[in-house]
């Protein structure tokens, strides 16, 4: 098999574990994907894809970052089992893979291509739900090799970004890709995820703006300010005529104020960790304890009673900014937001082309949806989402462009 072959290959094997086989199989899923950059380098890599490396801040601030802040977890290591915790970042600096890879098959097509991979996703995530619920017996669903809050974030990640092929695809076919945005709904409902759902009404608004920005008389405008508003209205009555933990959104401020803070059990639950995990910081603000230490100093900090349910080894205070200021300090906190917000400052620099505004929609919706699910429950923080957010990232600003590498290097 020639280098070409092994490259197509390696293009349509990524996008079908990163899109389709994640929400099924979950951190097998991201594991592969991990494996697959790692073996695919080779390939990939040479002077025309360093140089091309080289004129993208994201890959950047990633390499920078992943270097920085696995220094910081491999100086408070006290085995080295827990080394291993690193391979749970490797993908900030592997998606200098996926972006190779993607720079060349960029095209309009390639880019309707992901997003229709990206709705399918989102419907394997809510069938795996409804699997777990009706037929497992499950509470609230947790997809297999997954969990609550990865499932959720999964769904609802593929879904928004999957009805962004509404406003890129021309005929009426757009109209199926406004699914995504239903199936991230079902999937936050199924879940009961609350950290998730906090996030719908920026993604709704952010919407908003995204078909306003489109629309060029007044006409449209109010048309479209009617449409979307009465859709937000349907969505959240749907959700607050649900039971359980999502319907108690609705009702917060009504608890608060008749009965105080102290009948949000959560929500007490989670302040009590951010303010140990925000006071060890303050105690150690230059190089942090470690990833892997956060139950033992949280035993310490909140007592074992506190916490109980948890397994020590895998705690973490639900809270990405406070993770990160933990584990490594200002070091930590600095990784933490260029990790953040590395695909926008990407998008930004990114070439003027037909597709640059479109680029930063997508990267504005999935950094909105984990900077604030990553509130209260921590999405750069588990190795899944991780890789969900560095692949997907590379995989829009290196393939939703006009001209692939070669096209571009045959114009200069």
């Amino acid at each position: 098999m020639n280098k070409a072959n092994l490259t197509n290959l390696a293009w349509w094997t990524l996008l079908g574990l990163l899109l389709l086989a994640t929400p099924l199989i979950g951190t097998i899923a991201a594991a592969l994907v991990l494996i697959l950059t790692l073996l695919a380098s080779p390939v990939v890599f040479n002077k025309e894809a360093f140089n091309e490396l080289k004129n993208q801040p994201m890959i950047i601030l990633f390499s920078i970052s992943f270097i920085v802040f696995a220094f910081f977890i491999a100086i408070s290591v006290k085995s080295s089992r827990d080394l291993l915790v690193i391979f749970a970042f490797m993908p900030f600096l592997s998606s200098a893979v996926a972006y190779i890879l993607a720079r060349k098959y960029a095209s309009k097509k390639t880019a309707i291509i992901v997003l229709s991979l990206c709705l399918i996703g989102a419907a394997l995530t809510v069938l795996v739900g409804l699997i777990d619920m009706y037929f497992l017996n499950s509470v609230r669903p947790r997809g297999f090799f997954s969990g609550v809050i990865t499932l959720s974030m999964v769904g609802t990640t593929l879904g928004v970004i999957a009805g962004m092929g509404f406003f890129l695809v021309d005929d009426f076919k757009k109209i199926i890709f406004l699914l995504g945005p239903i199936f991230a709904i079902i999937i936050i409902v199924l879940t009961q995820s609350r950290g998730t759902a906090i996030a719908l009404p920026i993604l709704g608004f952010l919407y908003f703006i995204f078909a306003i920005r489109r629309t060029k008389t007044l006409k449209a405008k109010i048309f479209v300010t009617i449409v979307l508003s009465i859709l937000a209205f349907g969505a959240f009555y749907y959700i607050t005529q649900q039971s359980g933990r999502i319907a108690a959104l609705s009702n917060i401020f009504t608890l608060i104020s008749e009965q105080g803070l102290s009948s949000l059990k959560t929500l007490n639950i989670r302040m009590e960790m951010y303010i140990a995990g925000w006071e060890l910081f303050l105690a150690s603000p230059w190089i942090g304890y470690g990833w892997r230490n956060m139950g033992e100093y949280a035993v310490l900090s909140m007592g074992a009673d506190k916490i109980n349910g948890h397994l020590l080894r895998y705690f973490q205070f639900h809270n990405d900014f406070i993770n990160y200021a933990f584990s490594a300090g200002i070091f930590g906190i600095a990784s933490f937001f260029a990790f953040l917000f590395a695909p926008l400052v990407g998008a930004l620099k990114a070439p003027h082309d037909s597709m640059f505004g479109f680029r930063i929609e997508i990267i504005l919706l999935m950094l909105a949806l984990y900077a604030i699910s990553g509130l209260t429950g921590g999405t750069l923080s588990h190795g899944l989402l991780i890789s969900l957010y560095a692949m997907i990232g590379a995989i829009v600003l290196g393939a939703f462009r006009d001209e692939t590498i070669l096209e571009e290097k045959a114009k200069r």
